[in-house]
């Protein structure tokens, strides 16, 4: 017992310096995350890519968007994404102040898009031949389902400017990184490089 009291004390105390400096600890989910996201990109530079699959899993993406290796819209958190077969499901804590600069309040329509929300989406995605393709079929605020309409005016009023056209409710966009397919499984996606 007292080994173990030992060994835990200088592992607290390396935790709480390194948070101290503002350096967070990557779990091991990050790290295999990481590792893989750089080898797709590696492998993607290559001139005769492999083919070989790569699977990321629903642990590896969540730990890597929530430990910084995503840099998420100003008031966007706790972020989980599962999916099965050529769905995706996702939780967040959004505030609508942070993400807007408070811009919503000026305009009436746009009152649903204010203070801290609960998020939950679900949206079916597929890509092959190099293009993704996601449309999202409901999006709910504390569990209240928010009309499409009033989704897409957001979308196009304050996320396209800012993120392109691969953000919105019917999104259609080209892979990097010479990544031509991926199929989404249960809480796991397989990408392939040509």
């Amino acid at each position: 017992m007292n080994l173990l009291r030992s060994l835990a004390a200088p592992f607290l105390l390396v935790t709480l310096l390194l948070a101290a400096h503002g350096q967070q600890v990557k779990s091991r989910a990050y790290e295999s995350a990481e590792r893989k996201i750089t080898r797709i990109a590696e492998n993607g530079r290559s001139e005769h890519p492999s083919t070989r699959p790569t699977v990321l899993t629903a642990a590896e993406w969540n730990a890597y968007i929530n430990q910084g290796g995503v840099d998420l819209p100003e008031g966007v958190t706790k972020i989980s994404l599962t999916t099965q077969p050529a769905i995706i499901h996702g939780d967040a804590e959004v505030d609508f102040d942070k993400l807007t600069a408070n811009r919503t309040r000026k305009n009436p329509l746009l009152q649903l898009f204010t203070g801290k929300h609960h998020v939950t989406a679900t949206a079916h995605a597929s890509a092959i031949h190099g293009i993704a393709t996601i449309q999202v079929d409901t999006i709910a605020f504390d569990g209240v389902e928010i009309p499409r309409i009033a989704l897409e005016y957001f979308a196009g009023k304050y996320l396209r400017p800012k993120y392109g056209n691969a953000v919105g409710m019917d999104s259609v966009f080209r892979l990097k990184n010479r990544i031509d397919t991926a199929v989404l499984g249960t809480d796991q996606v397989t990408l392939t490089q040509r």
